[in-house]
């Protein structure tokens, strides 16, 4: 076989593997040109507690203001103050808005992504901006503006460089199997004639050359053949001489794993660079915490992780397998050496709001835990007011009395943290009500309710004076001390 026969194969392969190459590399880099280019603006907001009770409060309120920054009246009203927004529809700023707390702190940031790079700088400032003015009217904390979005502080989506990176990396990979692949099959269809002659590939076969043995014993010759002769003949005087089949260097196993391999690397090594650093919503936490720790406006301590919100499935299920309704209305949890037992009466909390006025409740909360097993009671009593916010007294202001809901929760499901006197705790409350002659039933609805509360006075005889803050979905209100008693007690 000549130089430029054998050559042909390892030509035919690297030309597939450029050409697998090429289009891989070139199918990446007309997606990438078709991805939507975004700008990600962040600005940020502090709760500052004022007093003591505020301490506690502000880590429920910075969550209250994280999930005030993507409803719909306050980014209608953040349009309204900017200018630049006029010409983003009201779906697409609510789609681009989210905001968390940084872990640990009472730091709020607002981030609003948008394919204008000056418009969702604006709409970040304009959005705290809001939260601000809302804040003004809170009494245990201060809502401060904190870092404000800049054009050159915000970031571009998607990262061009990086998926150019991953588009090289896969498409050598992609080149790389092709090559093999090419390789594989060339070699198949040239072995098919050697390994009928031969049974198979690089094994020594005997090639027969009769002309010398024609020559010394022409036909009807009676002399005696030689008895070794070299290079040894066949019965029939032929020559057999060894020759070795044209044979690769690396076997087609050793050829294969190593391709393969070298391929799987590239994959991974494309994962790896177009993995996301961070998760979509996290970008400026991490900055923002650091800001919170050096101005001072932390909380002094972390709040309780709330649960996740439900999912019909899971409402159906912790159904199944709550207590009956009412069963657990006189249980409480003994306090033992550790424990503390916590009631306190709250101002009004939106339950809904409708077409004409609110729906409204003044939630009263007792608590039982000896510091490992806790047990919860709430009361809800809520009326129908024609007001634009809950008025400190219902009943003076025209507000019609409506039913009372109640709700008990025992942990796991009440999820209760201490820190020192200061209790704090979340939990899903699904309510019943106490119709008059019937059994307690429940009203197929719960509620996301989270509170803290911490002393507020000396403690004398083992009862505390305090106060906290309620939040019920979206709304949260301080301790109404007209309303009812809120304290601590301590065993012994």
């Amino acid at each position: 076989m000549s130089t430029a026969d054998q050559s042909r194969p390892g030509r035919r392969a690297a030309v597939t593997g450029l050409v697998a190459f090429l289009a891989v590399l070139a199918a990446g880099l007309v997606l990438l040109a078709f991805q939507p280019r975004t700008t990600t603006a962040t600005a940020t907001l502090t709760v500052t507690p004022r007093t003591e009770a505020g301490a506690g409060a502000a880590l429920l309120l910075a969550d209250r203001y994280a999930a005030l920054a993507g409803s719909a009246e306050v980014l209608a009203a953040a349009q309204a103050d900017a200018p630049a927004l006029a010409e983003v529809p009201l779906a697409e700023l609510a789609e681009g808005t989210a905001a968390d707390r940084a872990p640990g702190t009472a730091t709020v940031a607002v981030r609003v992504t948008l394919p204008d790079r000056d418009a969702a700088v604006a709409a970040a400032d304009a959005v705290v901006d809001r939260l601000v003015a809302v804040g003004a009217a809170e009494d245990l904390v201060d809502v401060d503006p904190g870092r404000e979005a800049s054009p050159t502080g915000a970031s571009g989506s998607p990262a061009g460089a990086r998926w150019v990176v991953v588009a090289v990396l896969l498409a050598l990979a992609a080149g790389l199997c092709a090559g093999l692949a090419s390789t594989l099959l060339t070699g198949r269809r040239a072995a098919g004639p050697a390994a009928r002659d031969a049974g198979h590939r690089g094994t020594d076969v005997e090639e027969l050359d009769d002309l010398p043995g024609f020559r010394d014993t022409p036909p009807g010759t009676a002399t005696a053949r030689p008895a070794a002769v070299q290079p040894r003949t066949t019965g029939a005087g032929a020559t057999a001489t060894a020759v070795r089949t044209p044979g690769g260097t690396l076997s087609r196993t050793v050829l294969s794993a190593t391709t393969l391999t070298a391929a799987s690397l590239l994959v991974l090594a494309a994962v790896a660079v177009g993995a996301p650093t961070n998760r979509p919503g996290d970008v400026g936490l991490d900055a923002t915490a650091a800001d919170g720790a050096v101005t001072g406006t932390t909380a002094a301590a972390p709040a309780p992780p709330a649960p996740a919100t439900p999912t019909p499935e899971s409402e159906s299920t912790d159904a199944a397998v709550q207590p009956e309704a009412g069963a657990l209305a006189l249980s409480s949890v003994p306090l033992g050496t550790d424990g503390v037992a916590a009631t306190a009466t709250f101002g009004g909390v939106v339950l809904e709001e409708r077409a004409v006025g609110l729906t409204v409740t003044y939630p009263s909360v007792s608590l039982t835990t000896d510091g490992r097993r806790a047990l919860a009671h709430v009361r809800l009593p809520t009326y129908n007011c024609l007001t634009a916010e809950p008025p400190a007294d219902p009943v003076a202001a025209g507000c019609a009395r409506s039913i009372t809901e109640y709700a008990d929760l025992a942990s796991p499901a009440l999820q209760v943290t201490r820190d020192g006197d200061r209790i704090e705790l979340s939990g899903l409350f699904p309510t019943y009500t106490r119709p008059n002659g019937s059994a307690p039933s429940y009203t197929g609805r719960a509620y996301q309710l989270a509170a803290s509360i911490a002393p507020d006075g000396p403690r004398r005889e083992g009862t505390t004076p305090a106060a906290g803050v309620v939040r019920i979905g979206l709304d949260s209100a301080a301790t109404a001390p007209d309303r009812g008693v809120t304290r601590l007690q301590h065993p012994g």
